[in-house]
């Protein structure tokens, strides 16, 4: 009788070690979040944030965090001009994305991908605003979760206080216009502690 307790015991841990949550850690390394501007109408540019960190909680709370500094646009000085002039890295030097991941998400079986939409707080400049954004999750046997954007998402500069950098940089640059809708795209994975 007391070695079925015990077995009944080592299952039931078991179990709940299959079923409960750690929080998750985001990749840096695996990772990526790109985005595009457009200068003079018909001519675009690929950038990426190099430095991303970020946690997902057993209970679907999920934060990004972007480190503004470690914007990469191939040309040094327009690195540094976009830091200066646009997000003002001095003040504010992370961006944040931020919301709630639902528990069919957190509930996913190992190999198994699931199109999702969610409700992301951005904040820019400490300005934040909402984007509904679809996601397609991957879940690894190793218990992490990839999730990578099925259509850019449209950044309003306007809701981010993101003008008058972008007039700047136009200026110095000599641009005849550069557009302020800004097409963003990730793929970030989140790794099980």
């Amino acid at each position: 009788m007391r070695t079925l307790s015990l077995v009944s015991i080592a299952l039931s841990c078991a179990a709940y070690a299959t079923f409960s949550h750690a929080d998750w850690q985001l990749d840096n390394s695996s990772s990526e979040l790109n985005f595009i501007s457009t200068k003079n109408e018909h001519i675009a540019e690929l950038h990426q944030f190099k430095q991303l960190s970020g946690n997902l909680s057993e209970s679907g709370k999920l934060e990004v965090k972007v480190d503004l500094k470690s914007v990469e646009t191939n040309i040094p000085i327009r690195n540094e001009r976009m830091q200066k002039f646009l997000f003002d890295v001095e003040n504010t030097p992370e961006a944040t994305l931020s919301g709630q991941v639902p528990d069919s998400v957190l509930s996913m079986q190992a190999g198994t991908t699931e199109l999702v939409t969610l409700k992301l707080d951005i904040s820019i400049k400490g300005k934040s605003a909402s984007y509904e954004i679809s996601v397609r999750v991957n879940k690894d046997k190793n218990d992490n979760f990839t999730a990578t954007t099925v259509k850019p998402v449209l950044i309003d500069a306007n809701k981010h206080d993101l003008v008058p950098g972008i007039e700047k940089l136009q200026e110095i640059a000599g641009l005849k216009s550069i557009s302020l809708p800004v097409p963003l795209t990730f793929s970030v994975t989140f790794s099980s502690k």
